[in-house]
């Protein structure tokens, strides 16, 4: 049985936009192929989404609650928060080579949505917040675990590891290599003080 069929149209809708937008990119992704392929009539796709800017903006929520569950769900298969905190980094590195190096669905849009002050804009941020706060939560954990953290300083070494974690991601996309990601992850654990 096609499981589309039982899928309600908004979600086909939905599921089918994250699909596209992250292999083919929001722009090079027309309305016409969202509803052709998702098996609404035009009509339907307008009643639930008023703009492909509106649909987007669904996109990346939905996107954010499943990227973040990944994440969460890789990283805390870790018993220790040291082992955690490089688990993202493992995280990183098998997500990376299963997409095929394609990247960060919410960087990449912010890539193709220039203007800073749009809806889409805006919910790049929201998910680069929750993934700052979601780091800030382990290097909190981090410090209060033992004495030999104590010199962490959270907010400028949450800041530091949540631009490794960024940096990795784009140039393992940019290279289609894994290497990146290693090289990150050996920086946060020096600044850390956690052993490699």
């Amino acid at each position: 049985m096609d499981n589309k069929a039982e899928n309600s149209p908004r979600d086909r809708i939905i599921e089918t936009a994250l699909r596209l937008f992250y292999e083919q990119g929001y722009i090079a992704t027309g309305i016409n192929q969202i509803i052709a392929e998702s098996q609404v009539a035009k009509a339907t796709f307008y009643h639930h989404f008023s703009s492909k800017e509106n649909l987007c903006v669904s996109y990346l929520q939905v996107r954010h609650v499943v990227w973040m569950g990944w994440l969460r769900s890789s990283v805390e298969k870790h018993t220790s928060i040291e082992d955690r905190i490089k688990g993202v980094f493992g995280f990183l590195s098998e997500w990376m080579t299963k997409c095929n190096f394609r990247g960060c669905a919410f960087l990449n849009i912010a890539s193709e949505v220039p203007s800073l002050n749009s809806k889409i804009r805006t919910e790049v941020v929201k998910h680069k917040d929750d993934l700052r706060l979601y780091l800030k939560q382990m290097l909190s954990r981090l410090k209060a675990s033992d004495k030999r953290y104590n010199n962490i300083n959270i907010k400028k070494d949450v800041d530091m590891v949540y631009v490794l974690v960024e940096g990795a991601i784009v140039a393992s996309q940019n290279y289609g290599q894994a290497w990146p990601v290693k090289a990150a992850r050996d920086a946060a654990c020096i600044l850390l003080n956690i052993d490699i």
